[in-house]
């Protein structure tokens, strides 16, 4: 998307305004260019963590709860 800024500046009648205005289009492209993304992108998990949890053979998830439940809360 293309914006029109307008800057008021004292420009000496020897500079040529155009030259001027070329420069300060370029510079505020890499201006722009350089700016750093605000919002950082969430990372997810990789797959290889994941894989790493495994439930232990002949158990259900229930009884993972209530083994945890029991422990921590000595329910």
């Amino acid at each position: 998307m293309t914006r029109t800024i307008n800057i008021s500046l004292n420009v000496p009648e020897t500079y040529e305004v155009e030259e001027l205005t070329r420069q300060l289009t370029e510079y505020g492209e890499r201006l722009i260019a350089r700016r750093k993304p605000s919002a950082k992108p969430r990372r997810r998990p990789s797959h290889d963590f994941l894989r790493s949890f495994t439930l232990p053979k002949g158990t259900t998830s229930e009884q993972l709860i209530d083994e945890h439940l029991a422990e921590k809360y000595g329910i």
